[in-house]
C-alpha cells in the first residue's frame, strides 16, 4: 500500500513540474532565425511570449531584418516594462513552478531590450526615441527588488552621451560620458569620447551571454554561469588601414551577477524547506501508522507527503540565450563615400583569430553620428548592420 501511495505521489509531482521554454539555437543566425519563427508559428505560451520576442529580435538583427527586430522588441517591452505579476500568476508561482509566470527578464535583460530598441531607433534616424530607450535602460539598471540601487551599465550611458551630443544637449552628454567613464575606468576611450572628432560609432558585441542554471536543494536557486570565448576584442580596418581596437564597455556576466537578491528567492527557499520537511514528516508518519495499524496517522502522513510532492521549488531558469557576453565600442573618423571595412576578431593577446573575419562594403554619409552594429558569433561568424535601413 505504501509503495503504491508513493508511486502515485511521485507521478503527481512530475505532473506539477510543467513545461519549460527552450529557445532554439542553430549553427548560423539564419537557421536560428528560421527556428524561432517556426516556434512562433506553432504557438508560444503566453508566459514565454516576451522571451520569444527578444530572441526573435536579436536573430532578426543578425539577418538584417531591422524593422522586424524593432517590432519584436516593442512586443517584448509591453510585458517587460510591467514588473508586477498578476494575482493569479503569483498564486501559480507559489503553488507550482515559477516558470508559469510571464517572463519579464532579469535587470540586465531589461537593460538589453532597451539597448537594442535604442540602437534600432538611432539607425532609423529617430534620436529622440533612441535617447528615451537608453534612459529607460538605465532606469531598469537602477531597479532592484529589495531597494538596492546601482547604475553601472556603462554602454547605455555612453550611447546616451553620444546621442545627446548629436542632439545638441551638451550638458546631458557631458554627464553621461562621465558616468560611463566612472563605471568602466579601464576603457580609455571613455576618458575623452570626443564625438565631435568622429562621425561613425561602431558597436561590437563579442561572445555568448551568461547561462542561467539551477542550484541548491530541489534546484530552488537560480545562478548564472559565464561562457568562455577565445574572442577578446575587435580590430577594424578601413580600406586596409587599421582604425584601432575596440574597448570593453559592459560585461553582461558581471551585470547578471551583481544585482540585489530577488525576494522570490526567499519564497523558493521557503518552498524548498517546506518540501523537504513535509516529505520527511510524511514518510515517518506513514511508516509509524502502518506499524501501529493507525489509519489516521497514515492518512495524515499521506497528506504531508502529498503537500511535499506537489510543492514545486524549482527556480525559473528561462533566459535570453542570444545575448552577447560583452559590448564594446570603437569610434571612427572616416571620409564620406564607399569603403571596404574589415572586421577582425582578436584573441586575449590581441592577435587575429584565424578565419574569424568579415569584410563589409559600407557607405559613410555626410552626417554626424552614423551607427554601425556588429555581432561576433561562435563558428567564426560576423554579422553586421551598417548602411541606413531602407525607407529611412
Amino acid at each position: 500500500m505504501i509503495r503504491s501511495l508513493l508511486a502515485v505521489l511521485l507521478l503527481l509531482a512530475a505532473c506539477r513540474s510543467g513545461r519549460e521554454y527552450v529557445a532554439p539555437r542553430a549553427s548560423t543566425a539564419e537557421l536560428t532565425y528560421q527556428a524561432i519563427l517556426a516556434d512562433g508559428s506553432r504557438g508560444v505560451a503566453e508566459e514565454d511570449e516576451a522571451l520569444w520576442a527578444c530572441e526573435l529580435g536579436t536573430a532578426a538583427m543578425m539577418v538584417r531584418r531591422e524593422h522586424e527586430a524593432w517590432e519584436a522588441f516593442h512586443m517584448a517591452s509591453r510585458t517587460m516594462g510591467t514588473l508586477e505579476s498578476t494575482p493569479s500568476e503569483s498564486r501559480r508561482a507559489i503553488l507550482g513552478a515559477e516558470s508559469t509566470k510571464r517572463w519579464k527578464g532579469d535587470p540586465h535583460e531589461r537593460c538589453m531590450a532597451a539597448y537594442y530598441k535604442g540602437i534600432l531607433y538611432w539607425r532609423r534616424g529617430d534620436l529622440d526615441n533612441a535617447a528615451a530607450c537608453f534612459k529607460s535602460g538605465l532606469f531598469a539598471d537602477s531597479y532592484s527588488e529589495v531597494g538596492e540601487h546601482q547604475v553601472d551599465f556603462a554602454a547605455l550611458s555612453f550611447l546616451l552621451g553620444w546621442v545627446s551630443w548629436i542632439r545638441g544637449q551638451d550638458e546631458q552628454a557631458r554627464f553621461s560620458f562621465q558616468e560611463a567613464a566612472q563605471h568602466a575606468p579601464e576603457n580609455l576611450l571613455f576618458d575623452d569620447p570626443a564625438p565631435r572628432d568622429h562621425n561613425v560609432l561602431a558597436i561590437l558585441e563579442v561572445g555568448q551571454g551568461p547561462r542561467k542554471v539551477r542550484r541548491g536543494a530541489y534546484g530552488s536557486m537560480a545562478s548564472y554561469q559565464d561562457i568562455p570565448t577565445s574572442a577578446a576584442a575587435v580590430e577594424i580596418r578601413v580600406d586596409g588601414v587599421s582604425q584601432g581596437v575596440s574597448a570593453l564597455a559592459t560585461d553582461l556576466f558581471h551585470q547578471a551577477t551583481t544585482r540585489g537578491k530577488k525576494t522570490i528567492d526567499g519564497i523558493r527557499k521557503g518552498k524548498a524547506v517546506f518540501k523537504a520537511a513535509s516529505t520527511t514528516a510524511g514518510i515517518v508518519m506513514i511508516n509509524r501508522g502502518a506499524r501501529d495499524d493507525n489509519a489516521g496517522l497514515v492518512l495524515a502522513g499521506a497528506g504531508a507527503l502529498l503537500a511535499g510532492a506537489l510543492t514545486n521549488a524549482s527556480a525559473d531558469v528561462r533566459y535570453w540565450t542570444l545575448l552577447p557576453a560583452e559590448i564594446q565600442f570603437l569610434p571612427l573618423r572616416l571620409a564620406p563615400g564607399m569603403h571596404e571595412v574589415d572586421v577582425i576578431v582578436l584573441d586575449q593577446s590581441h592577435r587575429p583569430i584565424p578565419g574569424w573575419k568579415k569584410t563589409f562594403r559600407c557607405r559613410v554619409e555626410e552626417r554626424p553620428g552614423q551607427l554601425w552594429w556588429f555581432r561576433m558569433q561562435p563558428g567564426l561568424r560576423v554579422y553586421g548592420l551598417t548602411d541606413r535601413p531602407e525607407g529611412n
